[in-house]
């Protein structure tokens, strides 16, 4: 398995996905199993690397690349806390919306002592969904950062770079088009139109 120098600098061959495709691709596990999963949740914890990354990554290497959100140990310690934290400000925010100062305060405390346990595996299968959907549609992986960097887990020819574009300094020297994007394209556009089409399905249903 071929690594790279941990301390070389990493610039990113690939594009991330759209927050929604990786939403959009996760969705079927919910609507399969709804007692199971909260949705909200499973949409944060499917966001969660990208977000740890876009943000926390960028501030510390002044750049935009993967970084310890698409790593395993960035899974426990910062992807997992970082989604549930994020799961409940969205909650109480929209309760906030919908309801009084009293009613809110029951709310909150009633949703977070019932519903922990059902928004951790939410969260914690979203963020594995879009580490394992990376791990396909992407060149590199940092599954075992900071120990090994792109741990090349697939045959050589899956690397291959058939051209490469150009990118500004901010995203990297370049990014490598190879077999991976088609798979990364496919994945958009399923997770894109799965995405959309929850949307509006919702959309009819308050509706009507």
């Amino acid at each position: 398995m071929g690594t790279k120098a941990i301390g070389e600098i990493y610039m990113p061959s690939t594009f991330p996905s759209p927050l929604l495709a990786h939403q959009g691709l996760i969705l079927p596990v919910a609507r399969r199993w709804p007692d199971y999963f909260d949705v909200l949740a499973l949409f944060v914890g499917a966001a969660m690397p990208d977000v740890i990354d876009i943000s926390l990554g960028f501030l510390v290497t002044g750049y935009f690349k993967q970084w310890y959100g698409h790593a395993l140990i960035g899974v426990i310690i910062l992807d997992i806390p970082g989604g549930l934290l994020l799961t409940w400000l969205m909650t109480v925010f929209a309760t906030h919306l919908l309801k009084s100062e009293v009613a809110v305060r029951q709310n909150i405390i009633h949703r977070w002592q019932t519903k922990i346990g059902l928004w951790s595996f939410s969260v914690i299968v979203g963020v594995l969904s879009h580490l394992g959907f990376d791990l396909i549609s992407h060149e590199t992986n940092l599954l075992l950062y900071p120990w090994y960097e792109n741990v090349r887990w697939f045959p050589k020819w899956w690397y291959t770079a058939w051209f490469k574009i150009q990118l500004s300094p901010m995203f990297g020297h370049s990014y490598s088009v190879g077999p991976h994007t088609v798979i990364w394209s496919i994945l958009t556009i399923i997770g894109t139109f799965l995405f959309y089409q929850y949307i509006f399905q919702i959309i009819k249903v308050r509706n009507h």
